[in-house]
C-alpha cells in the first residue's frame, strides 16, 4: 500500500518536472532573449494573473484581502548585452523591494462581485560600485525608489452551473516620481486588463482562456492565456496560467501550504534624471527588467484570519533595456547577473466557512 501511494506521488512530481524542463531547455543559452511568448509589465507579486480569477478549486492558495511583503534579490553586476560597455562593470549588492497591496468588496453576491483593489510597489538597488558608462542612469537607480502605484477594478459572473467570466482592469504609475500620484500622466501610466472565459465542471477542476492587454509608454501587447487548476487528491493540486506561472500544490495540513514551480516577472518603469552630457541636461528613459524564476513558496495561517508566506529561489534575468524617451539620451541594455532571492510577507485571507456561508446566504 505505501510503495503504491509513493508511486502516485511520483507520478504527480511529473508534472511540475516536465513543465520546468521544457520551459529551462527554451532557456538554455538564450537567458538575455526574452521569448516573444512572455506578456510585458506582468508581475507576480500578488498574482496578477494566477488569482484574480474565481470561483477556483478546493485547497488552492488563499486569496489575499490584504498583503504586505518584503522581497530580497542577491546582488552581482550590469553585464554588457548589445551594448559595449568598459570594464570595471557598474555592480549592486543587492536589489530590494516592498509590496502592499488591498482589495476591498463592493458587491460580494452569488450571481455577481465586484472588488475594487490599490497596490503599491517600490524596488530600489543597492549600488556598490559606479562604472565608466551610463553612470548617471545607475546612480539614478541607486538614489531614488522605483515606484508602481495602482488602482484596479476586479469583477467576475457566473454564466451558470459551471461556466463563468472574470475581469480585471487595472491603471498604474511607475517611475522614480515624488509621491504617490500622477496615474493619469502618459509618461508614467500603465493599462492592464485581464479577461478569462472559465469552465468548472467540478470544484477540483477548472479550466480557462483569456486575453492579457497592456498599453504602456513602451509598447502595447496582446497575449493570449491558458488557465489551468486541477486537484489530484486532497494533497497534490496544480495552478497555473500558461505561459505566466505553473506551480505544483501540496497541502500539508490545516494552514499550511507548499508550493514549488516556475514563474515569469517583469516591471516597466519611466525614470528621468541629470545628465551633464545631455543637449538639455536630463536624461529619459523607459526601463523594463525581466525575469523568470524557480521558487518553493510556504503559506502557514497564524490565527483565523491572518496567514503568513515565505518564498525562496532563484532567479534568471533576461535583459535590461533602457529605451531613450528623449532627444540626447542614449539607449542602451544590460543585463542583470542571476541571483538567489527570498520573500516574506504576511496577508488576511477570509476563512472558508465565512466565504461559504456569505455566498450562500445571497
Amino acid at each position: 500500500m505505501f510503495r503504491f501511494k509513493l508511486k502516485q506521488e511520483i507520478r504527480k512530481m511529473k508534472y511540475l518536472f516536465l513543465i520546468a524542463s521544457v520551459l529551462l531547455f527554451a532557456l538554455k543559452g538564450h537567458t538575455q532573449t526574452k521569448p516573444d511568448f512572455f506578456p510585458e509589465d506582468v508581475t507576480t507579486q500578488g498574482g496578477e494573473l494566477r488569482c484574480f480569477c474565481k470561483p477556483g478549486v478546493e485547497n488552492r492558495s488563499r486569496a489575499k484581502g490584504l498583503e504586505l511583503s518584503y522581497g530580497y534579490f542577491g546582488g552581482g553586476q550590469f553585464k554588457a548585452e548589445d551594448t559595449i560597455l568598459t570594464q570595471p562593470l557598474t555592480e549592486f549588492r543587492n536589489l530590494s523591494y516592498v509590496k502592499f497591496d488591498i482589495k476591498l468588496p463592493v458587491i460580494n453576491k452569488e450571481s455577481f462581485k465586484l472588488l475594487l483593489n490599490y497596490s503599491y510597489f517600490s524596488e530600489l538597488y543597492d549600488i556598490k560600485r559606479f562604472g565608466a558608462d551610463f553612470s548617471e542612469a545607475f546612480r539614478e537607480l541607486n538614489d531614488s525608489a522605483l515606484k508602481s502605484n495602482s488602482l484596479g477594478v476586479i469583477v467576475s459572473k457566473p454564466l451558470g452551473e459551471f461556466n463563468y467570466l472574470a475581469f480585471r482592469f487595472k491603471l498604474s504609475a511607475n517611475g522614480n516620481f515624488g509621491g504617490l500620484g500622477r496615474f493619469f500622466e502618459d509618461r508614467y501610466a500603465i493599462y492592464k486588463f485581464y479577461g478569462i472565459y472559465a469552465i468548472k465542471p467540478s470544484d477540483d477542476f477548472e479550466w480557462g482562456v483569456g486575453l492579457a492587454y497592456s498599453k504602456s509608454f513602451r509598447r502595447n501587447n496582446l497575449i493570449p492565456f491558458l488557465l489551468f487548476n486541477r486537484n489530484f487528491n486532497d494533497k497534490w493540486g496544480i495552478e497555473s496560467v500558461f505561459p505566466a506561472n505553473a506551480f505544483l500544490r501540496y497541502n500539508l495540513g490545516d494552514g499550511d501550504i507548499l508550493l514549488f514551480g516556475v514563474e515569469y516577472d517583469s516591471q516597466s518603469y519611466r525614470v528621468s534624471g541629470p545628465d551633464a552630457g545631455s543637449p538639455s541636461g536630463l536624461f529619459d528613459y523607459a526601463i523594463n527588467h525581466s525575469e523568470f524564476l524557480i521558487s518553493t513558496r510556504v503559506e502557514h495561517q497564524f490565527a483565523r484570519w491572518i496567514w503568513g508566506n515565505f518564498k525562496a529561489g532563484y532567479r534568471f534575468n533576461f535583459s535590461t533595456d533602457f529605451e531613450a524617451k528623449s532627444p540626447g539620451t542614449t539607449p542602451f541594455n544590460v543585463e542583470q547577473s542571476n541571483a538567489l532571492f527570498f520573500q516574506v510577507g504576511f496577508f488576511i485571507s477570509p476563512p472558508d466557512d465565512l466565504l461559504h456561508r456569505s455566498s450562500s446566504g445571497q
